[in-house]
């Protein structure tokens, strides 16, 4: 595996969470893989203190686990955690998109159509990884429009990892297309412009294939 790049001195704490963020989006490391603190600032080029500090930060972000005995890993999911995710994230987006509505205005859903062009031609040029974060980028905002701070939270606990790790763990669907994630990301745009086609609950169900 190639090292990590170099940390410049400036903001360098911001720098190593950027840096490893960057890192585990990219799956340069494996489902349950121990995270040397030692090792990451040597690789780095930066001391152990904003190693560990930056892996704190990214604990709370849902990317890594720590333990005691074990130090920092990188998370791990089963059928369960999949199974459970799912049912926590179709009635908590399904109220995100339901108080973002009356909030939404017209900038906000040029972002999110942009969004998810640029989603959708990463996904047709393979490029899941810039795919998977566009689309982060645009339920994230969507999240945010709710205006409820907690909702948002709880949702960017839950599903940052599993944007993050979500082709490791091939919880993508099969018959997944550039177009039907066009679809399914629409069927939230439309509801947002007001659209009466779909509930909340049914745009949710419509982008999850279930």
């Amino acid at each position: 595996m190639q090292p990590l790049p170099a940390v410049r001195p400036i903001s360098i704490r911001a720098s190593v969470v950027e840096t490893l963020r960057t890192a585990l989006f990219e799956r340069r490391f494996q489902p349950g893989e121990s995270l040397s603190e030692v090792r990451l600032a040597a690789e780095m080029n930066v001391s152990r203190g904003p190693v560990r500090e930056a892996l704190f930060a990214l604990e709370q972000e849902g990317l890594v686990t720590h333990s005691q005995n074990r130090g920092f890993s990188v998370v791990q999911f089963n059928e369960k955690d999949h199974e459970e995710i799912w049912q926590v994230r179709y009635p908590l987006e399904a109220l995100a998109l339901q108080l973002a509505r009356p909030r939404v205005t017209p900038q906000d859903l040029e972002q999110l159509c942009e969004l998810t062009a640029r989603m959708s031609e990463e996904y047709l040029q393979h490029n899941w990884t810039a795919s998977a974060q566009y689309d982060l980028r645009f339920h994230k905002q969507l999240w945010e429009l709710s205006g409820n701070a907690r909702l948002a939270s709880c949702l960017r606990t839950l599903l940052v990892p599993y944007f993050a790790y979500g082709s490791i763990y091939s919880v993508a669907r099969p018959d997944l297309t550039p177009e039907l994630l066009a679809q399914q990301h629409g069927v939230f745009m439309q509801y947002l412009k007001g659209d009466e086609s779909r509930t909340a609950e049914e745009c949710v169900r419509f982008h999850l294939g279930i």
